[in-house]
């Protein structure tokens, strides 16, 4: 329309001049969810450690 080309061949054009980082294809697009999951992770498995001991201990 207007000598334009269609918008699907537009935003398939400007996608593939865009790295995979760029076009939002990494595994999390915001920082501050990263660090919130990798936090979490630790703190899940910093408990699961110190409750085996304990609980190692309590049964000993």
């Amino acid at each position: 329309m207007f000598g334009r080309a269609p918008l699907e061949e537009r935003i398939a054009r400007r996608q593939a001049e865009l790295g995979p980082w760029e076009r939002g294809k990494g595994p999390f697009d915001q920082p501050v969810a990263k660090y919130l999951l990798i936090a979490s992770l630790v703190v899940t498995v910093a408990a699961h450690v110190i409750g085996g001991v304990v609980l190692a201990f309590m049964a000993h």
